[in-house]
């Protein structure tokens, strides 16, 4: 008995490493970042549970793509989609995810950037300051420059260690930022308590913050179509087979469900603790500026590490999540034209996507960013139309006698599915409007 218990952390230390490890660290992007953030910013602890009831359909359905993955090692997830259900398909899903996964990474890079300017007191991109387009320009490149270094100079387990630790130590950036929250726990208590909270309205602007659409960039900032389409090439990168799937569902339900649920409470109580008491809350905008008021949550003496350790955190976010964004690209276009995908040393065409999608969003993120008009349409088709239809993938694909072989899938795994189809539709048709409006505006 005592040497179970002695066992335990071990064993969490072990589970905290994978393929799953990596979906977490880079499901903690800047954007997961400002929804958590402003949530508790606007409404205080109000939508906690909306993180407890979507840490299942997070978990689920990331483990499942997975299964996926471990049952078929030598075909990747593009391939059975051309295969099973049909090529077109896999086609206008590359289509739409390149050129989203390249705005991904140049927004990263210039969240990272900034980031790295502000500790440095460099001038800040767009201020007009001079010599500060020429700063973003070498900071983006020498940024750059890192990210293909970490990412190719162990391979692949080195990449997957490397990204587990900063994941933890992302995890302890923000519970840091959040740890005098604590003292609130009652409130916190009473937030975890299912209630949608009435719409705050903004001063002076006639619009007010929606509790609703804040629920839903809570949802969306963990069902992502790149996590649920990567994951089965980082599982079999990582030799997952089918003789391992308890063993991944475990570590899927400690990285995806204690770590990064812990991490988003988290944000959420930093949010709420040291941001919803002001006076203005209901105006703060995005994460950059709500960053700039988090000196309340240390001891006064203390206070200038609040927005330090903040930016310490929000840098590692979205460096995550742009090797993430990276490395599924080159899985994606690589898999749907027949060529060979895994990440490995010899595979010159994926070193080859990498750094071209890594070194181009660097040059480009500087002066560059895509029109208004086309990242409307591309986020009406990840959100509107590609979010539902790879929970659709996913259940016709773990549910196929010729996908998965002698591994089943479950009842509670498609109920569960079914529910994570459901909240995606849900998630459309909160943000179709506001597409069409920017659309036609």
């Amino acid at each position: 008995m005592l040497r179970a218990v002695a066992a335990a952390p071990v064993r969490l230390v072990r589970d905290i490493v994978g393929p799953t490890a990596v979906i977490a660290a880079g499901t903690m992007g800047a954007g997961a970042v400002a929804s958590f953030l402003l949530a508790g910013a606007w409404f205080g602890y109000e939508l906690l549970w909306v993180v407890l009831c979507m840490l299942p359909v997070f978990v689920v359905s990331v483990d499942t793509a997975s299964r996926i993955g471990a049952c078929n090692p030598s075909e990747g997830m593009f391939a059975l989609i051309c295969k099973r259900i049909t090529p077109a398909l896999a086609w206008a899903l590359l289509l739409v995810n390149v050129p989203v996964h390249l705005l991904i990474v140049m927004g990263q890079l210039s969240v990272m950037s900034s980031v790295v300017a502000s500790t440095l007191g460099l001038p800040a991109a767009g201020s007009g300051a001079s010599g500060a387009l020429l700063t973003d320009m070498a900071l983006s490149l020498v940024i750059a420059a890192a990210i293909l270094w970490l990412v190719f100079s162990r391979g692949f387990d080195r990449m997957q260690n490397v990204m587990t630790v900063m994941m933890v130590l992302m995890f302890f950036c923000f519970l840091l930022v959040a740890f005098r929250g604590f003292s609130e726990w009652r409130d916190i208590l009473a937030g975890m308590v299912p209630a949608v909270p009435e719409d705050l309205p903004v001063p002076g602007t006639g619009t007010a913050r929606s509790s609703v659409a804040s629920i839903t960039a809570m949802v969306g900032s963990a069902i992502a179509p790149a996590a649920l389409l990567g994951m089965p090439y980082l599982a079999a990168d990582s030799g997952v087979d089918s003789r391992g799937l308890k063993k991944a569902f475990r570590r899927a339900v400690v990285n995806l469900g204690l770590i990064f649920g812990a991490y988003a409470i988290f944000v959420v109580i930093a949010g709420g603790f040291a941001l919803y008491p002001l006076a203005h809350h209901a105006s703060l905008a995005d994460v950059s500026e709500a960053s700039q008021v988090l000196h309340g949550v240390f001891p006064e003496r203390l206070a200038f590490l609040g927005p330090i350790v903040f930016s310490v955190g929000v840098f590692m976010a979205a460096l995550t999540t742009l090797v993430v964004a990276a490395q599924v690209t080159a899985y994606f276009m690589l898999d749907t034209v027949g060529r060979q995908w895994r990440f490995a040393a010899d595979n010159k065409a994926y070193h080859a996507i990498v750094v071209v999608l890594v070194l181009g969003a660097a040059l480009l993120a500087p002066h560059w960013s895509f029109p208004a008009l086309l990242k409307v349409v591309l986020l009406m088709g990840i959100n509107v139309l590609v979010i539902p239809l790879v929970f659709v993938i996913l259940l016709y694909l773990a549910n196929s006698r010729k996908v998965m072989h002698d591994v089943p899938t479950e009842w509670w795994r498609n109920a569960i599915l079914g529910v994570g189809l459901l909240l995606s539709l849900v998630l459309a048709a909160q943000k179709f409007p506001d597409y069409m409006a920017a659309l036609f505006s």
